[in-house]
């Protein structure tokens, strides 16, 4: 049980079995605001705040007063002050006769006394009995003396005492009452008028219009009242004074999280939480009945929208979460539990068999799964290739957490095996990388001049992965020759062309193309025939 005064928050802890804070012995100082807090292995949450309310009444201030006003001018003759709670009811009394309103005489909503275009006769002493409904209490002030001093008879002009006063009220509320007490002479020709906004009322007037009731506020009643106190049959200009009115709404949910929330560590989540009301409410969060300000976690943030966000969520992190809505008229909330979760690593697509032509990049598969995610090893037998903090030269661990090696060597070639590592385990997937010898051309055909009817020898020497399948393709000039249709020619398996019977239509730039799954080669050379 926490009870919150002024800034302070006070734990209370004596408690009986059904949870009922007991105060044995009240006093003034148990008054304020109390709010149970249920904790259990789970977490905590905050009851909504409950007002202690204790009634007392104190003495009125000592001393007699003395209070002077010249005839026709208003007497503003206030209560004197005394400590009590809650607000007493007040009588006026002179000269030991009760005071009631009338055309001349106003009692405020605040208890003050106003005498209206005071005569000599209102001179007297004035006191005041104050009762207390709560507590039955009740006291009586020291007197005030009213002296009225005579002045000419003449009249005087409109001027507003009492003034409105700017004032709130909640939604919902019965009733509320703006006053306007107003002083002229002669006070028979006085008026008062009441507008909204500019606009003349034609009801809710009392207490000779000094006073404006709206019943059952709504929100359309916001506005400004201004009261006008006018001397009727009189060039003398009239006088006005006003104020605002504000018509609260309670804060209402609009927008609440489900009550069990599970999200993977490590991942971020938006928990909702958004009201209406006016003015608009302002959204406090707690974590297991702590403000979360006071927590220092930069990862929590409080989007504009009132919903909260926490980044790289942590397993601390798991609690009740709590959204308070907040405004003039009171506060409403909503709650969740949030579990961060850690799921073991899984390797959801790992490497495959790869075959790759040497001196060209290759990337093996490496994708995962698992809260936290997991850190990725790759290895080729027992040596470490590329991690968080290792990277040999040529091998790059990919942000997917797939191996990137470029460029290849033969050497590369083996079982890799990628190894995904969390909290909750391990879990681990290999595959096997091919790498095949570049097809190159070693020997290539040279430029040559034959004589007419003799042999021209074109080589095309290479080397190859043996288990490379070759495949060679002579052009002519750019067309392909056609080795089986020319009698003259052959092509042995090394893939040397013959040209037998030389004569000057075999002039021209002759290509060889070697094609494999190793790669692909050509080198030209010109024959001539002289």
């Amino acid at each position: 049980m926490q009870k919150g005064k002024s800034r302070h928050d006070l734990h209370l802890i004596n408690f009986v079995l059904t949870f009922r804070y007991l105060i044995p012995s009240l006093d003034r100082s148990h008054a304020g605001f109390y709010r149970c807090i249920v904790r259990n292995r789970v977490g905590a949450l905050m009851q909504r705040r409950t007002e202690v309310q204790v009634a007392y009444m104190a003495n009125f201030e000592n001393g007699e007063k003395h209070l002077s006003v010249s005839q026709g001018n208003a007497a503003v003759v206030k209560a004197p002050r005394i400590s009590t709670f809650p607000r007493p009811q007040v009588t006026w009394f002179r000269d030991g006769r009760k005071i009631s309103p009338s055309s001349r005489i106003a009692i405020t909503m605040e208890n003050t006394l106003v005498i209206l275009s005071t005569v000599a006769p209102d001179t007297g002493r004035y006191y005041v009995q104050a009762v207390n409904d709560k507590n039955g209490e009740n006291k009586t002030s020291q007197p005030i003396t009213l002296t009225v001093e005579s002045a000419p008879a003449d009249p005087i002009a409109p001027i507003i005492i009492i003034s409105p006063k700017n004032t709130s009220v909640v939604f919902g509320f019965p009733e509320v009452t703006l006053e306007c007490v107003a002083n002229a002479r002669p006070l028979i020709k006085l008026s008062i008028v009441w507008k909204k906004d500019g606009v003349p009322l034609r009801s809710g007037f009392s207490d000779y219009h000094r006073k404006l009731t709206i019943l059952n506020p709504k929100l359309h009643d916001a506005g400004y009242y201004e009261c006008e106190a006018i001397l009727r049959s009189s060039s003398v200009p009239s006088v006005n004074a006003g104020a605002f009115l504000s018509v609260l709404e309670p804060p209402q949910l609009i927008l609440e999280p489900e009550r069990h929330i599970t999200v993977e560590i490590e991942k971020v989540v938006d928990i909702p939480c958004q009201a209406r009301g006016v003015p608009l409410p302002v959204m406090y969060w707690y974590k297991d009945a702590t403000l979360i300000t006071r927590l220092n976690v930069p990862r929590y943030n409080v989007l504009s929208n009132g919903s909260l966000q926490i980044n790289g969520l942590m397993p601390d992190d798991t609690g009740m979460f709590q959204c308070f809505a907040r405004n003039d008229a009171g506060e409403v909330q909503t709650f969740t539990y949030l579990a961060v979760t850690s799921i073991p690593p899984n390797i959801t697509k790992g490497p495959l068999d790869s075959t790759v032509i040497d001196g060209l990049s290759v990337i093996l598969s490496c994708e995962t799964s698992g809260a936290p995610r997991p850190a990725i090893t790759w290895q080729r037998g027992e040596k470490v290739l590329a991690s968080g903090s290792v990277q040999l030269p040529r091998f790059t661990l990919l942000e997917s957490g797939s191996l990137l090696i470029s460029p290849s060597h033969i050497s590369d070639a083996g079982s890799y095996t990628c190894l995904a590592t969390n909290s909750r385990g391990v879990d681990e997937s290999s595959g096997d990388l091919i790498v095949w010898a570049r097809t190159r051309i070693t020997n290539p055909p040279q430029e040559q001049s034959v004589i007419k009817g003799t042999m021209a020898v074109l080589t095309c020497g290479l080397t190859h992965d043996p288990n490379v399948v070759i495949r060679h393709v002579w052009q002519k000039n750019g067309a392909v020759i056609d080795v089986d249709a020319i009698p003259r020619m052959r092509l042995d398996e090394a893939g040397t062309l013959y040209i037998s019977q030389t004569w000057s239509g075999d002039i021209g730039i002759y290509t060889c193309k070697v094609l494999s799954v190793g790669g692909n080669d050509s080198r030209s050379a010109q024959v001539r025939v002289r």
